[in-house]
C-alpha cells in the first residue's frame, strides 16, 4: 500500500496547537544581567566550592535567591566566622568562601565571560579587575580541535 500525501496533511486545530507551544517556548531576550544589588550594606559574596553567588545577609543568615542557604550535607544552618562560611548543624563542616567586598565576585570568576564581566561591573557598581582593561592583544582559539590537529603532526 502506497502512503498518500494527504495522510500527512495536520489540520489547522493541530497546527494551532503547535504554534501556541512554540511561542511559550520561546526564550526571553533582553538585558544580559538585571540589577541584583539594592543596599550594598546587606549583601556580599560567597564562593561555595567553585559557584560564585551574591548573597543577601538578613539578621546575620545567608540568603541567596529568596531563602536562607543551609548546608549541603546535613541541611544545617550556615555561620560566618570571619572570611570562611561553616555549618552550625551537626557536620560543622566548611562551606566556603566570604566577602562583603562585592568585587570578589569578578575576583572570584563568578562571571567567566569578558561581556558579562563587564557588564555585571557596570550594572552592580563593582570594580573591574586590571586584566578585563586592558585590551586583548591575541586571537583566542576558538576551537580545541584545532589544538588535536596540531598534536597529530
Amino acid at each position: 500500500m502506497q502512503t498518500r500525501l494527504t495522510d500527512f496533511d495536520e489540520s489547522t486545530k493541530d497546527k494551532k496547537k503547535k504554534q501556541d507551544l512554540s511561542d511559550n517556548l520561546r526564550l526571553p531576550t533582553g538585558e544580559l544581567w538585571e540589577k541584583t544589588i539594592s543596599k550594598r550594606k546587606e549583601w556580599g559574596v560567597c564562593n561555595f566550592d567553585g559557584t560564585v553567588l551574591f548573597v543577601r545577609i538578613v539578621e546575620g543568615r545567608i540568603h541567596t535567591h529568596g531563602r536562607e542557604a543551609v548546608c549541603k550535607w546535613c541541611g544545617g544552618e550556615l555561620e560566618i566566622r570571619e572570611e570562611k562560611v561553616f555549618c552550625e548543624g551537626p557536620c560543622e563542616r566548611y562551606q566556603g568562601e566570604f566577602s562583603r567586598d562585592l568585587s570578589a565576585y569578578l575576583w572570584w570568576e563568578g562571571a567567566k565571560s569578558y561581556t558579562l564581566r563587564k557588564r555585571v561591573a557596570e550594572i552592580e557598581e563593582l570594580e573591574l579587575q586590571q586584566r578585563d582593561l586592558e585590551p586583548i592583544t591575541y586571537a583566542p582559539h576558538w576551537s580545541v580541535l584545532e589544538e588535536y590537529e596540531e598534536e597529530q603532526d
